[in-house]
């Protein structure tokens, strides 16, 4: 019975003196870790950019239609069209566009003159109040406000271990420009 209690402990000092598989144990502990912070990292960068070419999108829009001094509605329903495209390589399906003529009086009171979105629709109604930054009020002047909205899906590993989860982020942009001709911008159908 010596004998085995002897090879035992012989067979346990070297177990415990011999190093060959802590790498990867460290290995199998560390890379879980590594992994969900490419992932995350990776999503927050793809978030990043979704939303730069969102505020793209609503300044081109906001350029485009100040270029004319008359638009019209079949103008700017080609509008959310040219969002999208500017999207691309992202998804851009379920980009919401909202474009507003914004007339400023002599008192720097800013009204609705007309506006317009994707649905056809009028998100404002004429002569409404409306609030804009401090340093754009100026009186007896003209702005076209183009608002951009687009949810965006993040991915995400962890909250349910087993499942993969979406969430949603809404991203919104705006983006006012004055018109280059003229004194106003007017839309004949709006």
């Amino acid at each position: 019975m010596t004998g085995i209690l002897i090879g035992l402990r012989e067979t346990a000092r070297k177990l415990r003196g011999d190093r060959a598989g802590v790498g990867a144990v460290e290995f199998a502990l560390i890379a879980p870790v590594l992994i969900v912070l490419y992932m995350g990292s990776l999503e927050v960068s793809v978030a990043m950019s979704v939303n730069k070419k969102l505020a793209r999108a609503a300044s081109t829009v906001a350029d485009l239609v100040t270029q004319d001094d008359s638009i019209d509605k079949a103008f700017l329903q080609s509008m959310l069209n040219v969002a999208q495209s500017v999207m691309t390589p992202f998804r851009a399906d379920g980009v919401a566009v909202k474009i507003t003529g914004i007339s400023i009086n002599g008192a720097g009171v800013a009204t609705t003159k007309w506006s317009w979105q994707e649905d056809n629709t009028r998100p404002y109604v004429v002569g409404s109040t409306q609030t804009l930054p401090n340093d754009l009020a100026i009186p007896n002047t003209f702005l076209v406000r183009t608002e951009v909205e687009f949810d965006h899906d993040l991915l995400l590993i962890m909250p349910g271990i087993q499942d993969v989860d979406f969430r949603t982020i809404h991203m919104k942009k705006t983006y006012h420009l004055r018109q280059r001709v003229g004194d106003e911008v007017s839309c004949d159908n709006c």
